[in-house]
Parts: C-alpha cells; structure tokens; sequence
C-alpha cells in the first residue's frame, strides 16, 4: 500500500483497536487465471503483542469463513497469498475548509480515511470442529458489548452441525500489517480544526466519524 509518511500509523495499540472495531474487511485473493476476487467477511484477527523490546516479531493470524455456494473458495490453493482490507467510514473534505483556498485559489477537495491492510498466506479449512470454533469466536466477539449476549451454545445443535456443512473456512497466517490514517496530516492545525467543524455539521454518517477521529487523534 502506498503510505507517505505523514499517513503512517504505527502505534500497535492503535491498530489493533482499529481492526477490532471495523470486525470485517475485504478478503482478497487471485484465482488460478490471475483474477482478483474478494468478499466481504466478518473475521477474527489474533495479533501477538510486542516483546519486551517493543517489537513485533509474529503479526498473529485471522480466521474467517464464507457460504460453501461462494465459487471464490475454488480457486484458493493452500498457502496461496491472501489480503485482508480494513477500512472505516470515510469523508470528502472540501477545499473551502482550507486557507490557501481563499489566499491563492491552490485547492481542491479531498477523501480523508482510515485503512489497514492485513496481508498473509491462507489456509482452506473443510473440519466441522475448526468451521464451529470460528463461527463460535465471531459470535463471542460480536456478541459481547450486548447486554445480554447470546450464546452459540443455545441454539439447536443439529441445525448448527447441518449449517456448518455449508460454509468453508480460513485461516490467514499474517505477514505484514500497513495501517494508513490521510486525515489532512499535512494541513495546518487550524485548517483541520475547521474541516472538523465542517464534517460535524453533516449528516452523513461518513464525515461525523472522521470529525471524530480528528478530534481524537489531534486533540482538537
């Protein structure tokens, strides 16, 4: 992925949280004529945490599953790459926000987002046990800021073993981790105070997320 590096993100903590709120993510491979295909998936990801020196010497993995009706599982060959794109809402940011916009007229409008991308070598799983262990973990994880969560183990067993036979499972050994945040980094501060304004007084879901991203990464 292409980062300058103002974009940059690096902090752990922070992309991790970032993968964990998202929940789902483009998943990406290339089939056996050189064709990217990608779905739309709910997925766990296990990242390691750093050493004592700080570093990240194993990026974990992250499992997911699709219907077995998905023809994208045909063409995915054990230990065959596989991206994972996570991305946030995003925003278009006008150049009225800008002060070289009145000064010199030397702006145009821009999309500001949030993406992560998780990269890996795959592995195809068909036993029922690893299929139910991955469905289990998304429902534990979607399941647990609910007041009353509900439990995989209280629904009918039989349908859940008859459901499992229809989906295909994976495991996304990780390799490399790039987080890209182009939140007008390279914009004066009192600019971006002023696209936080902007965004906030929209309705669209998109710019009231990246004004409050903003406002929490900038202290604004």
């Amino acid at each position: 992925m292409y980062i300058p590096p103002a974009y940059e993100i690096t902090d752990w903590n922070e992309i991790t949280s970032f993968v964990s709120l998202a929940r789902a993510g483009e998943f990406v491979t290339v089939n056996a004529d050189g064709i990217p295909e990608a779905s739309t998936l709910p997925f766990t990801w296990y990242p390691q945490q750093p050493d004592h020196n700080s570093q990240i010497k194993d990026y974990g993995r992250a499992t997911t599953h699709m219907a077995r009706s998905n023809p994208q599982w045909l063409g995915i060959e054990d230990g065959a790459p596989a991206l994972i794109i996570v991305h946030a809402p995003g925003a278009y940011v006008s150049p009225v926000n800008y002060a070289k916009s009145k000064e010199s007229g030397k702006a145009v409008g821009t999309w500001d987002y949030q993406v992560v991308h998780l990269r890996g070598t795959v592995a195809v799983l068909h036993d029922p046990a690893e299929l139910m262990q991955i469905v289990s973990d998304l429902q534990r994880d979607h399941e647990a800021d609910r007041e009353n969560p509900w439990d995989l183990a209280s629904a009918n067993q039989d349908f859940l073993k008859e459901l499992i036979k229809h989906v295909v499972g994976f495991t996304v050994n990780i390799t490399s981790v790039e987080a890209k945040y182009k939140l007008d980094q390279k914009e004066k501060l009192d600019d971006r105070a002023k696209i936080v304004s902007d965004l906030q007084s929209s309705e669209r879901i998109g710019d009231q997320f990246v004004a409050g991203e903003m406002k929490r990464l900038f202290n604004l």
